[in-house]
């Protein structure tokens, strides 16, 4: 697989070199080069030119020049860095400033996987490959980038998604999930295993919430994510343990006692603990309405989904925003 890692002015240099290093490790470790990893840039006359990319304010920089424009037809997938911004009063200001950035992302073919994360899902937005997608980014933005484009299928309780070719993530460290996605997709799972201890994203939680262990990345086995990501796509009314036996191709017996040997938990209560943590995200990492919530989970009505909060966390909805939100 040919990987063209972006460059260009103002992006996340270190996310880029703890790529690269990764997918290097991942081919040391598979004794082949799996991966080929290239510097790829925006095609205009200066792209033989380096970009100089600035780690620190103290003004330590690494200079890149770019070998491939993100165009050419030779790779096989691009990986988008964020760009460095203080907020979203001003990222409007900067997506404009990569107008040029964003013509060639909409000039990229469609064959070429493109993953981005941070704000660059933002690019992605403005260039019109995430609309009537599922895709996901910085808290933060949760807002912002819903204004921008509600034609788009967003998941911002989620750290990472994957839609057919494109995929999103998360936060200043979001290359570590797209990491581990094209390293499992391409080299297995035991391999992954192998280097998993350096896969860890965290979200910006200041403080501990009753759901913060529920999370697919402390279960280091295929089935429970497997689970995960399919609760966090089913609306809360149509959870059944039936139902997700079918999807995964086993018996409601079978996946009980799977489910019960990994989590320590029954199937069904799982599955419940997982939707409340997507609700969980949104009354932290957004400002949208109970009912809102609500409804974009899939819950039958507002009262089912507050009785069903309360019960696994001790806390009503807004009691829980008021308490661990990050814009209370």
């Amino acid at each position: 697989m040919k990987v063209g890692l972006l460059v260009y002015p103002g992006c996340m240099a270190s996310g880029l070199l703890a790529f690269a290093e990764l997918l290097q490790a991942a081919n040391k470790r598979a004794g082949a080069a799996r991966f080929d990893v290239v510097w790829a840039g925006v095609n205009t006359p200066s792209l033989n030119q380096p970009v100089e990319l600035q780690i620190t304010d103290n003004g330590v920089c690494v200079s890149v020049t770019p070998t491939l424009s993100m165009t050419d037809d030779s790779l096989d997938a691009i990986l988008v860095p964020g760009f460095w911004t203080d907020g979203e009063a001003n990222i409007s200001r900067l997506l404009q400033n990569y107008s040029d950035l964003v013509d060639q992302l909409k000039r990229v073919q469609p064959n070429i996987q493109l993953w981005a994360y941070c704000s660059a899902v933002g690019l992605l937005v403005d260039a019109g490959v995430l609309t009537g997608k599922k895709a996901t980014s910085t808290w933060w933005l949760t807002d912002f980038l819903s204004a921008r484009n509600p034609q788009i299928m967003w998941r911002f309780s989620q750290t990472f998604v994957a839609d057919d070719a494109i995929m999103t993530a998360s936060g200043v460290n979001g290359y570590l999930p797209i990491a581990q996605a094209i390293i499992e997709q391409e080299l297995g799972h035991n391999l992954l295993r192998d280097i998993i201890d350096v896969m860890v994203v965290p979200k910006p939680e200041s403080r501990v919430t009753p759901l913060q262990a529920v999370n697919v990345m402390a279960f280091d086995d295929p089935l429970i994510r497997q689970i995960y990501a399919w609760v966090e796509e089913t609306p809360a009314s149509a959870l059944m343990v039936s139902l997700l036996a079918k999807v995964l191709n086993t018996t409601e017996r079978t996946l009980a006692r799977k489910t019960k040997a990994i989590t320590g938990l029954p199937c069904a209560h799982l599955m419940r603990l997982v939707k409340m943590r997507q609700a969980s995200d949104y009354l932290i990492y957004s400002s949208q309405a109970v009912n809102q919530i609500s409804d974009c989970l899939g819950f039958t009505d507002e009262t089912s989904f507050r009785r069903t909060f309360k019960s696994v966390t001790g806390y009503t909805p807004s009691a829980y925003r008021r308490q661990f939100g990050r814009f209370s």
